[in-house]
């Protein structure tokens, strides 16, 4: 290999104005090792050209300035304040011919690295190859620097946009750090977790409670050897004091670290919606098992059913006092109130599975000829209001049991009496522009409390103790869902002074896309 090819690459800007002392400084670096690419100036414009192209961008920097102190339209300190205000990190050593020490010092505290004279060029070469070192040192610790903070930065954004909560803590239980989910999912302003106000015991009491992963010391800061563990349930307080159902898992950040100086972070889950969809499931497994139940019931009851029937066809046939069929009458009636109910009950787990042009007055009609018994005993006043409406295409039997449980609940709720009000008019879903119907059946009897009113339509849900199956709301708006209509409730509980009572409306559009339903148990209906 040439000698040329080991020379170390060495670019240099250098403020001079006499091209020997310019040579001379060439080939002293030379001879040391260097292979130099020199760009000499003389001027404050040259000098900038050296550095910056002309939109102003930075060129490649030079790896060393040199300056003479004194230039006929430039200085060496000039040149040095160029420099510092370009934001440029390069090594700048001072150069002159005759210097004294107080203007060297001076150079030194305005920011050159080192000063030599001319005279001694011995110093030259340790004192660059001292500052290429500690520059290129500085290099990579502005890079380390750069790249800590860009991935700090990184990191928050990823803890900020997780949408896992995390919240650190310090061993007194202080909050140190929340992030923005758990914020959101505690109902916390941003930031207010950190006022030193909210602690971790506070948001979460089971994390400060004895257990086998945590516990507290004595003196009642985090026992930071037990806190530690597999994940687990529990209940976190919101700001608003709600309980939210959530899963926890804690971590030791520094271990290392005294335990005055220990940090904890806990990691929560939001299990809500995880706790509503298995309630769901559990709901539907009870109907499930409700609806084969009772439609195996009223199958098996139907065969006794029809030969009872055919025996009273027969007895009512032959001759009887008058007395006896007086009692066959009312058995028959009897009769036929056990096979509507045998009906009513296949129908809850089988419905019919074709729709038709129905009038919802005749529907209502029907209905009320069912409960009349029943609104002249409990001395009901029912009000019709009846528009002028359109037929509708739907299940008739379907839209029935929604006015059976609705009408059937307005009596329920007006033990002394009262009014019920039932009434019709054309309507429009202002949201799917769907014209339609709308009924409403509306009390003025003991109304619905406010908790009540949040769980009317949850399945197995009642009021009524063992008359109630808690089903019949729940059915209803199965029904008017399948019907792409709505069901909405207004209620106001009566109290000493302020009368009560409860509206429920309902939208069914007119012409509703209803798909088929398919009977989900095997076999035929029996004939009653």
């Amino acid at each position: 290999m040439s000698p040329e090819l080991e020379l170390r690459q060495l670019k240099v800007l250098l403020v001079e104005d006499n091209p020997d002392d310019a040579f001379l400084l060439e080939r002293h670096l030379r001879r040391h090792g260097f292979a130099v690419t020199l760009v000499r100036v003389e001027t404050e414009t040259e000098m900038v050209d050296a550095l910056f192209s002309g939109d102003g961008a930075a060129l490649e920097p030079p790896d060393i300035v040199f300056a003479d102190y004194n230039l006929p339209h430039f200085s060496g300190p000039a040149a040095l304040q160029l420099l510092k205000n370009a934001g440029l990190d390069v090594p700048f050593i001072m150069m002159s011919g005759a210097i004294s020490e107080e203007t060297a010092v001076e150079s030194m505290r305005a920011g050159a690295q080192d000063y030599v004279t001319k005279q001694n060029l011995a110093r030259l070469v340790p004192a660059l190859e001292r500052e290429l070192r500690e520059a290129a040192a500085r290099r990579n610790r502005i890079a380390a620097e750069r790249a800590l903070r860009e991935a700090e930065a990184r990191f928050h954004r990823l803890v900020e946009a997780m949408p896992l909560g995390l919240l650190i803590s310090d061993v007194s239980g202080r909050i140190v750090y929340a992030n923005g989910a758990v914020e959101r999912l505690l109902g916390y302003p941003n930031g207010s977790m950190l006022s030193g106000e909210v602690t971790l015991a506070a948001i979460c009491p089971l994390l400060v409670e004895p257990r086998p992963l945590a516990g507290t010391n004595p003196d009642g800061s985090f026992d930071m050897q037990r806190i530690a563990g597999e994940p687990f349930e529990a209940t976190c307080l919101s700001a608003s004091g709600q309980t939210i159902d959530v899963l926890i898992g804690v971590a030791l950040l520094n271990p290392e670290s005294p335990d005055e100086d220990r940090q904890i972070a806990a990691f929560i889950a939001d299990l809500t919606m995880q706790k509503k969809s298995e309630e769901i499931l559990r709901r539907t497994e009870k109907l499930t098992v409700a609806g084969r139940l009772a439609a195996s019931i009223a199958h098996e009851i139907n065969n006794p059913l029809e030969a009872i029937t055919n025996c009273l066809y027969l007895v009512g046939n032959s001759e009887l006092p008058e007395d006896a069929r007086n009692f066959l009458e009312l058995a028959q009636k009897e009769l036929d109130r056990v096979a509507q109910i045998t009906v009513q009950t296949l129908r809850f787990y089988r419905r019919s599975t074709q729709t038709a042009q129905t009038d919802v007055h005749e529907l209502i009609g029907t209905v009320m000829t069912l409960l009349d018994s029943r609104v002249k005993r409990m001395q009901v006043e029912v009000i019709r209001e009846f528009g002028d409406i359109p037929k509708i295409l739907v299940h008739d039997g379907e839209i029935r049991q929604v006015l059976v449980n609705l009408i059937g609940n307005a009596i329920d709720a007006l033990p002394e009496g009262g009014q019920l009000r039932l009434k019709t008019s054309n309507g429009r879903n202002w949201a799917t522009g769907q014209t339609g119907v709308r009924i409403s059946v509306a009390d003025n009897g003991t109304g619905i409390g406010n908790e009540t009113l949040k769980r009317i339509f949850e399945p197995f849900f009642s009021t009524k103790g063992i008359t109630g199956t808690g089903l019949g709301l729940w059915v209803s708006i199965e029904i008017m869902e399948k019907h792409q209509g709505t069901m909405r409730v207004r209620s106001r509980e009566r109290r000493p002074g302020c009368s009560g009572g409860t509206v429920f409306s309902l939208f069914i559009p007119a012409q509703a896309a209803v798909a088929p339903t398919e009977e989900v148990v095997a076999g035929q209906e029996q004939p009653l």
